[in-house]
């Protein structure tokens, strides 16, 4: 058996014979400069997705935009992960403008109800009962 070539049988693949016919190896390509027209992707890092605060002013501030700042906050992550990372940009920024717009609405709210239980308590001191 020694110096004899076995042949592959029917179900055996050996590949390209990395030898010519000759015995000799084939030639090899010239070097090349590298090839820049394949850039690494850049890694970006993911947007913010407001869902806390988001969470935080729909119990505590303003139910309506609240409500509307989960939806959008929810899809942040939604559309980062499936590629789609200028759609979660703008998600986020409309989740954190509907945050911003809860805070402000619940702190007028607020402040409208405190004055006016300071102002009742005081007028209720000052008109004597009947």
């Amino acid at each position: 058996m020694a110096g004899k070539k076995r042949e592959p049988s029917s179900g055996e693949n050996w590949g390209p014979d990395p030898l010519n016919q000759e015995g000799q190896e084939p030639p090899q390509e010239p070097n090349r400069p590298p090839d820049f027209s394949q850039r690494p992707t850049l890694q970006r890092p993911p947007p913010e997705s407001y869902m806390t605060p988001a969470i935080l002013v729909t119990l505590l501030c303003f139910l309506p935009t609240g409500i509307a700042a989960i939806v959008f906050a929810s899809q942040v992550s939604a559309k980062n992960t499936s590629g789609d990372y200028e759609g979660a940009v703008q998600s986020s920024r409309k989740a954190r403008i509907l945050v911003l717009v809860s805070v402000g609405v619940g702190v007028v709210f607020w402040l409208f109800m405190i004055i006016a239980v300071s102002a009742s308590d005081s007028s209720a001191a000052i008109m004597p009962g009947p």
